[in-house]
């Protein structure tokens, strides 16, 4: 489930990389949204990473070739919040006044830099032979742990970035931009299922800890396919809203 799941979601996000790249590299002369541009072609490129690595083959490889313990594991979870947090500076650029700009984006950095802080020394406490940073291994205190701080920052972020999608798809529909309306629509959607995904792990955990878990196959199979539906409509919406902008912009200089 997990490597097919996480191999279309790597073949969506290669494709929405190249797209994203190409325009930012056709626009790099201009200044406007210019933030915008080049972090989601960064958000883009490190999803693909990340999904990638979690291809249970790849995992494997990796693992076996690093001879380090979850190095896979930690690597998809790094380029998660490298990606959730990339997506937030796109947005903002798209959504705040040059006046709030600057200080928007560093506070989002930060955010995202103290969750890494905190990520990077339970991983490096908890790891070791035979066990995984998966529910699964709940029982083990490091992990619970390690996964509630990265579910945390993971609902989060995607709560604000669903925010933000649908106040500006609204704007967009008003506007008579329909391409750059459904794909802010559907980010939205794909945001959410961003947090179901949170929420659906991070329930579990809590459940788990309380002595009273819900069925851990059923995790197993809902988990990976909110994520895999978040990141697949996500790389589809805001490519969709792309187009829409560019074809706006044609229809100006018409």
């Amino acid at each position: 489930m997990d490597g097919i799941v996480f191999g279309l979601c790597a073949l969506f996000g290669i494709a929405g990389t190249v797209l994203s790249a190409r325009e930012a590299w056709r626009q790099r002369t201009r200044n406007e949204y210019r933030i915008a541009r080049f972090t989601r072609a960064a958000a883009f490129g490190v999803c693909t990473l990340g999904v990638t690595l979690a291809v249970p083959p790849i995992e494997d490889f990796v693992e076996a070739a690093t001879g380090m313990n979850n190095a896979a594991k930690i690597g998809a979870h790094i380029c998660a919040v490298l990606w959730c947090g990339s997506l937030q500076l796109m947005l903002v650029d798209w959504s705040y006044n040059r006046d709030v700009l600057k200080a928007s984006l560093y506070a989002r950095a930060a955010f995202a830099a103290c969750v890494l802080a905190a990520m990077l020394p339970l991983f490096v406490y908890t790891t070791g032979e035979g066990m995984e940073f998966t529910t699964e291994y709940a029982s083990i205190p490091g992990v619970t742990v390690y996964l509630m701080v990265y579910l945390g920052y993971v609902m989060i972020t995607c709560g604000e970035i669903a925010f933000l999608c649908s106040g500006m798809a609204l704007v967009a529909r008003r506007g008579g931009h329909t391409w750059s309306a459904r794909g802010l629509a559907l980010s939205t959607a794909s945001a959410l299922l961003g947090v179901g995904y949170a929420a659906s792990k991070g329930s579990y955990l809590i459940a788990h800890y309380l002595g009273h878990p819900w069925s851990l196959e059923q995790e197993e199979i809902i988990s990976p396919l909110l994520a895999g539906l978040a990141v697949i409509t996500l790389v589809t919406g805001l490519t969709m809203a792309m187009i829409g902008r560019r074809l706006a912009s044609r229809k100006v200089i018409a």
